[in-house]
């Protein structure tokens, strides 16, 4: 926990942790979130297959419908669909896992604070939903059609599975996180870090590290990181939005 505050009258005081104490429940949370993820992927692994087939090698297929994936080790067929259910672990367990990240968050809040825990963990579920069918329907499908046939005159496409699958989770998921920038930002301003006013002076900054941030997790085509380039800066422009909401509610509370 970040701290606790006891109720005193109408106020509260908080009652800090020492940093050890702070230490001991992150670990659990993340021992607890880790749990949920294996569970989940044991779960996910006897249909791991049809998820390949039907979902994951849908925008391939769509794409170059006669293209066939490969493998080069005898369990290669094998470790891809572990990597299938790993990946798709992590989609199945979000809900649990984002509730015990604002359960670690919630002690130190103020009570009004804390009912709107409910409607921030929807939201966070539903901006990485947002996210990873963006990957999914618009820049999967552009950017498997660019690389397959840029040089096609060259050499014949062959793909490995185990490539094609970091390729397209690496994708997939890394949208769902960005897309949690309002989030993040509405949380921020609430507990006082940031505020509009900061966020919009540090606007350059900020579009700097977002392409720095674009290029490192979308393939070196430059038309993929505009993919997702664009997305997030009207990510940030809405969060300084969303944080002006926070900051609003958060100076409203303070007065009561």
């Amino acid at each position: 926990m970040i701290g606790k505050r006891k109720k005193k009258g109408a106020e509260y005081d908080p009652k800090e942790m020492g940093f050890l104490d702070h230490l001991e429940e992150f670990r659990w949370v993340l021992i607890r979130s880790l749990a949920a993820l294996g569970i989940a992927a044991i779960a996910i692994f006897p249909i791991s297959g049809w998820i390949f087939e039907e979902i994951l090698i849908r925008p391939l297929h769509t794409q170059f419908p006669q293209l066939e994936l490969i493998y080069l080790k005898p369990a290669g067929n094998f470790m891809a669909m572990v990597t299938v259910s790993l990946w798709s672990a992590v989609l199945l367990a979000l809900p649990y896992i984002a509730f015990e990240i604002w359960r670690f968050v919630i002690p130190g809040l103020f009570h009004k604070e804390r009912r709107m825990i409910p409607a921030l963990l929807g939201i966070t579920v539903l901006c990485f939903l947002a996210g990873t069918a963006m990957a999914y329907f618009v820049v999967l499908p552009y950017a498997l059609r660019f690389f397959l046939t840029f040089g096609s005159e060259m050499a014949r496409p062959q793909l490995e599975i185990k490539e094609y699958l970091a390729f397209a989770m690496r994708m997939i998921l890394a949208f769902g996180v960005v897309f949690e920038l309002p989030v993040i930002s509405f949380f921020l301003a609430r507990i006082g870090v940031v505020t509009p006013a900061l966020m919009r002076r540090s606007r350059p900054y900020a579009i700097f590290i977002i392409a720095a941030l674009s290029a490192a997790i979308t393939p070196p085509d430059p038309a993929t990181m505009i993919m997702l380039l664009l997305p997030l800066v009207l990510l940030y422009e809405i969060s300084i939005f969303v944080a002006g909401m926070g900051k609003r509610k958060s100076t409203a509370l303070t007065a009561t």
